[in-house]
């Protein structure tokens, strides 16, 4: 069932230039059914752009008699944006958190995981076999890292997990 909704997610925001779909999550029993759509767009999805879509998948469920029967009729749709602090899950997203702090964690050329907490700023995704993000350093009261003043360049391919953080 979670592959029809999202087939009809995709369906939905194809109508609204610039979003795409970052989760999407179906819990609980056919009664009293949640359904969760994580949204985003490069320069952040507005709360009007969720609502929109959020009364558009409402439609679009409750005009299907089939959805109707796999969600039922007593279901929830929530539709947001993903929250400060949740990971980026997509490579898209790392355009719209340019200049803003992540905690990135990667894997390093001898093998272990490290972590570095840094400004984001640049995003390099058009070539396919080089898709990196260039952080600098920060430290925890905001200012440059004196130990690590020189950027820090990651192959997407090395990060296991990336968290924007709120700004300084």
């Amino acid at each position: 069932m979670q592959e029809r909704i999202r087939h009809f997610v995709l369906q939905v925001i194809e109508e609204f230039q610039g979003i795409y779909l970052v989760d999407l999550r179906v819990r609980g029993p056919q009664r009293g059914r949640k359904i969760e759509i994580i949204l985003d767009t490069d320069t952040g999805i507005r709360i009007d752009e969720c609502a929109r879509v959020s009364r558009r998948m409402r439609d679009l469920i409750e005009s299907s008699a089939e959805l109707l029967a796999e969600t039922g009729e007593d279901f929830e749709i929530t539709v947001s944006s993903p929250g400060l602090g949740e990971p980026l899950k997509l490579d898209r997203q790392y355009f719209r958190h340019k200049g803003r702090p992540l905690r990135v964690s990667y894997t390093g050329d001898d093998g272990t995981e490290k972590e570095v907490f840094g400004r984001l700023a640049e995003v390099m995704l058009q070539d396919e076999g080089n898709r990196r993000i260039t952080l600098l350093p920060i430290n925890k009261k905001g200012g440059t890292s004196k130990k690590e003043k020189q950027s820090v360049t990651l192959s997407l391919d090395q990060i296991v997990r990336s968290v924007p953080e709120a700004d300084m």
